[in-house]
């Protein structure tokens, strides 16, 4: 279901990475570095949004005209595929068995990494369509919106970064120009200011240290679920510095920014680890 959609996702986010590369190396030589990076990144993470939008409209028009089943994991079958340099990589690819309104019995391919942890004759969820029995898909995370969120991390990261460039683009040239150069006073915070600063600081430590206590230290019998919520406790330890780091006086917001990238970065790859454990 929506091969197509992906193909078409996959086709223009490749075109991307040659683009996006090759375009922003001409900005950068015309204008500046930071222009040049700015641009680049942008044309890639807005090839990986727009992909992820599509393979995401489509999946949503295609599960409209489907329904659930309770279908049960019969076999799993080993498929080889070869990278570019020719290496060859075994993975394993889940079977399983459904029973349509019709009352005929079908089966359908999944991808492995969600059900990896089941067993022969475990239940397992299926959506199949309405028109045609025969066409289905496996309802797990991966399966079902594994390619939108893939893309959406390729986009959406890219795309920060881009943005980010282009504002300190757009801040040289201000600079270069003479316009902003009256920088506001700084502002010395106060005692309470700097004692929930200090508060802040310590309790987004905490959260960042437990983060990766869970990745490394915590053992968990589901690794990818105990991956997943490392992650998710990193970026949200990050995201408090963010946050402790806009207190009034405010550190300059494209140094803060980073943090941001980095948060949501951490918060966005845990949870897609935790869904497909």
């Amino acid at each position: 279901m929506d091969e197509e959609a992906t193909t078409h996702a996959l086709i223009v986010f490749g075109l991307s990475l040659l683009l996006g590369p090759a375009l922003g190396g001409l900005v950068g030589w015309l204008k500046s570095f930071f222009w040049g990076v700015g641009v680049g990144a942008l044309v890639i993470g807005f090839a990986g949004l727009y992909g992820a939008a599509t393979i995401g409209w489509h999946r949503y028009q295609s599960i409209a005209g489907t329904t659930s089943v309770q279908g049960s994991l019969v076999e799993f079958v080993d498929e080889q595929s070869k990278d570019s340099n020719g290496r060859t990589t075994v993975s394993r690819a889940p079977i399983v068995e459904y029973t349509a309104s019709d009352g005929q019995k079908r089966r359908v391919k999944g991808l492995g990494g969600g059900l990896s942890g089941k067993e022969w004759g475990d239940a397992v969820e299926v959506r199949y369509s309405v028109a045609d029995p025969s066409k289905a898909l496996v309802a797990d995370f991966q399966n079902m919106w594994g390619g939108v969120w893939g893309l959406g991390i390729f986009g959406a990261f890219p795309s920060m970064f881009g943005l980010f460039f282009i504002g300190m683009a757009l801040k040289e040239g201000c600079s270069r120009y003479g316009y902003g150069s009256r920088p506001p006073p700084v502002r010395e915070p106060t005692p309470v200011q700097k004692r929930w600063r200090t508060r802040g600081t310590v309790l987004a430590n905490i959260v960042f240290l437990a983060g990766f206590a869970l990745v490394f230290l915590y053992p968990d019998p589901e690794p990818m679920k105990q991956f997943g919520a490392g992650f998710m406790t990193i970026g949200a330890g990050a995201m408090l510095h963010f946050l402790v780091q806009s207190l009034p006086p405010a550190l300059e917001f494209q140094a803060r920014s980073i943090l941001a990238i980095v948060g949501l970065g951490f918060l966005a790859f845990g949870y897609g680890a935790w869904m497909m454990a």
